[in-house]
């Protein structure tokens, strides 16, 4: 005696069979690492993005010369993008107009040094690259 129907000969069309998704291989969570480094700018940022531990991240670049170059091109590169951002804000502040009853009557040239600090932090603190 069975237990249950047996199954129509076309399949159960409702039913939707899960299939759980590969792990991305060694050289595509690399890959995104690279690109999340790119991003920004930052080792710890970049493993969190890519879903792996930071010493992980670290420990690839002790044992592998090619992305230990790749890293510290990205992190450069990075460096340089934001001392041409600094600079571009030193030399060209954002101003905002200076209202009173609804005319203008000046404006204010505002610089932000936050980032040249960040900059000169990153560069003096951490003596360089990693």
């Amino acid at each position: 005696m069975q237990y249950s129907e047996p199954p129509p000969p076309g399949g159960y069309p409702d039913v939707k069979w899960h299939v759980p998704p590969k792990r991305p291989s060694l050289a595509r969570r690399k890959r995104d690492f690279l690109r999340h480094l790119l991003r920004w700018g930052a080792m710890n940022e970049a493993a969190a993005r890519t879903g792996v531990d930071r010493r992980t991240a670290h420990r690839w670049r002790e044992q592998d010369e090619q992305f230990d170059r790749d890293c510290r091109e990205r992190l450069n590169w990075r460096r340089q993008t934001i001392l041409l951002e600094a600079i571009n804000r030193v030399e060209k502040p954002r101003t905002r107009p200076v209202l009173h009853r609804g005319r203008q009557i000046g404006h204010l040239g505002r610089a932000n040094d936050r980032i040249v600090a960040a900059l000169m932090w990153s560069q003096a603190v951490l003596g360089g690259e990693k």
